[in-house]
Protein backbone atom coordinates (compact mmCIF):
# COMPACT_ATOMS: atom_id res chain seq x y z
CA UNK A 1 0.00 0.00 0.00
CA UNK A 2 1.54 3.50 -1.25
CA UNK A 3 1.21 6.52 1.76
CA UNK A 4 0.38 9.47 0.87
CA UNK A 5 2.31 11.87 2.77
CA UNK A 6 1.19 15.75 2.65
CA UNK A 7 2.97 18.08 0.50
CA UNK A 8 5.40 20.17 1.67
CA UNK A 9 4.18 24.16 2.45
CA UNK A 10 5.27 26.24 -0.48
CA UNK A 11 6.88 28.70 0.89
CA UNK A 12 5.43 32.64 -0.13
CA UNK A 13 6.87 34.30 -2.57
CA UNK A 14 8.54 37.16 -2.32
CA UNK A 15 7.59 40.21 -2.98
CA UNK A 16 9.05 41.48 -6.05
CA UNK A 17 11.68 44.32 -5.74
CA UNK A 18 10.99 47.85 -6.49
CA UNK A 19 13.85 49.87 -8.36
CA UNK A 20 15.29 52.09 -5.92
CA UNK A 21 15.12 55.26 -6.62
CA UNK A 22 18.50 56.80 -6.68
CA UNK A 23 19.61 60.00 -5.04
CA UNK A 24 20.54 62.75 -8.08
CA UNK A 25 24.51 63.11 -8.31
CA UNK A 26 25.84 65.66 -6.49
CA UNK A 27 26.83 69.08 -8.26
CA UNK A 28 30.32 69.52 -9.74
CA UNK A 29 32.62 70.50 -7.86
CA UNK A 30 34.31 71.37 -10.59
CA UNK A 31 33.15 74.91 -12.79
CA UNK A 32 32.62 74.87 -16.44
CA UNK A 33 35.57 77.07 -16.86
CA UNK A 34 37.89 74.82 -14.92
CA UNK A 35 36.91 71.95 -17.08
CA UNK A 36 37.60 74.04 -20.04
CA UNK A 37 41.10 74.59 -19.00
CA UNK A 38 41.25 70.98 -18.20
CA UNK A 39 40.29 70.21 -22.08
CA UNK A 40 42.99 72.79 -23.08
CA UNK A 41 46.02 71.18 -20.80
CA UNK A 42 45.21 67.79 -22.48
CA UNK A 43 44.80 69.72 -26.04
CA UNK A 44 47.87 71.22 -25.77
CA UNK A 45 49.95 68.16 -23.61
CA UNK A 46 49.56 65.09 -25.72
CA UNK A 47 52.37 62.54 -24.49
CA UNK A 48 52.75 58.62 -25.48
CA UNK A 49 50.90 57.76 -22.08
CA UNK A 50 47.99 59.72 -23.23
CA UNK A 51 47.97 58.48 -27.38
CA UNK A 52 44.40 57.52 -27.93
CA UNK A 53 42.93 58.23 -25.23
CA UNK A 54 43.31 62.20 -24.92
CA UNK A 55 40.83 62.76 -27.41
CA UNK A 56 38.35 61.24 -26.09
CA UNK A 57 38.85 62.64 -22.47
CA UNK A 58 38.93 65.92 -23.95
CA UNK A 59 35.27 65.51 -25.61
CA UNK A 60 34.54 64.14 -22.07
CA UNK A 61 35.90 67.06 -20.30
CA UNK A 62 34.01 69.86 -22.77
CA UNK A 63 30.67 67.92 -22.78
CA UNK A 64 30.91 67.62 -18.77
CA UNK A 65 31.74 71.32 -19.06
CA UNK A 66 28.53 72.47 -21.82
CA UNK A 67 26.41 70.37 -18.76
CA UNK A 68 27.76 72.00 -16.03
CA UNK A 69 27.20 75.78 -17.78
CA UNK A 70 23.68 74.49 -18.17
CA UNK A 71 23.11 73.20 -15.09
CA UNK A 72 23.92 76.66 -13.32
CA UNK A 73 22.11 78.82 -15.78
CA UNK A 74 19.43 76.99 -14.47
CA UNK A 75 19.95 76.66 -11.44
CA UNK A 76 20.36 80.54 -11.38
CA UNK A 77 17.11 81.67 -13.61
CA UNK A 78 14.59 78.55 -12.61
CA UNK A 79 15.94 75.89 -9.73
CA UNK A 80 13.80 72.97 -10.52
CA UNK A 81 15.18 72.97 -13.80
CA UNK A 82 18.33 72.34 -12.93
CA UNK A 83 17.95 68.79 -11.27
CA UNK A 84 16.58 67.54 -14.36
CA UNK A 85 18.78 65.50 -17.14
CA UNK A 86 20.11 67.67 -19.79
CA UNK A 87 18.39 66.92 -22.69
CA UNK A 88 15.01 68.00 -20.92
CA UNK A 89 17.66 71.40 -19.85
CA UNK A 90 18.26 71.65 -23.57
CA UNK A 91 14.70 71.53 -24.66
CA UNK A 92 13.78 74.48 -22.11
CA UNK A 93 17.15 76.38 -23.71
CA UNK A 94 15.12 78.11 -26.09
CA UNK A 95 12.42 79.50 -24.58
CA UNK A 96 15.20 81.39 -21.92
CA UNK A 97 18.03 81.96 -23.20
CA UNK A 98 18.64 83.56 -27.18
CA UNK A 99 18.07 80.28 -29.86
CA UNK A 100 21.55 80.74 -31.52
CA UNK A 101 22.91 79.74 -27.24
CA UNK A 102 20.54 77.06 -27.47
CA UNK A 103 21.03 75.60 -30.85
CA UNK A 104 25.09 75.55 -30.75
CA UNK A 105 24.65 73.91 -27.16
CA UNK A 106 22.44 71.37 -28.60
CA UNK A 107 24.84 70.79 -31.75
CA UNK A 108 27.96 70.53 -29.81
CA UNK A 109 26.68 68.35 -27.50
CA UNK A 110 25.69 66.05 -29.53
CA UNK A 111 29.11 65.98 -31.26
CA UNK A 112 30.90 65.41 -28.31
CA UNK A 113 28.40 62.97 -27.21
CA UNK A 114 29.30 60.91 -30.25
CA UNK A 115 32.97 61.99 -29.90
CA UNK A 116 32.68 60.32 -26.42
CA UNK A 117 32.00 56.66 -27.36
CA UNK A 118 34.17 54.28 -29.53
CA UNK A 119 33.24 53.39 -32.41
CA UNK A 120 34.86 50.44 -34.04
CA UNK A 121 34.55 51.72 -37.59
CA UNK A 122 35.38 55.77 -36.60
CA UNK A 123 38.43 57.31 -35.68
CA UNK A 124 38.43 59.40 -32.48
CA UNK A 125 37.96 62.81 -33.57
CA UNK A 126 41.36 65.45 -34.82
CA UNK A 127 42.57 68.01 -32.39
CA UNK A 128 40.76 70.32 -35.54
CA UNK A 129 37.22 69.16 -34.69
CA UNK A 130 37.86 69.32 -30.56
CA UNK A 131 39.62 72.93 -30.97
CA UNK A 132 36.74 73.79 -32.82
CA UNK A 133 34.49 72.11 -30.14
CA UNK A 134 36.36 74.22 -27.56
CA UNK A 135 35.74 77.25 -29.05
CA UNK A 136 32.02 76.44 -29.25
CA UNK A 137 31.76 75.39 -25.67
CA UNK A 138 33.51 78.68 -24.47
CA UNK A 139 30.77 80.79 -26.67
CA UNK A 140 28.22 79.04 -24.94
CA UNK A 141 29.65 79.27 -21.28
CA UNK A 142 29.92 82.74 -21.82
CA UNK A 143 26.28 82.98 -22.94
CA UNK A 144 25.13 81.26 -20.41
CA UNK A 145 27.27 82.74 -17.16
CA UNK A 146 25.11 84.73 -15.16
CA UNK A 147 25.43 89.10 -16.10
CA UNK A 148 26.59 90.50 -13.13
CA UNK A 149 24.69 94.15 -12.86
Amino acid sequence: MTTIHPATPIPPARPPRLPVALPPPPPSTSTPEELLAGADRLLGTATASTTGVWPRAVALLLRHALEEALRRYWHARKPQLAHCPPHAQALCLESYADPDTARRWSATWAGLSRACHYHGYELAPTQGELCGWRDDVERVIGALAPRVQ
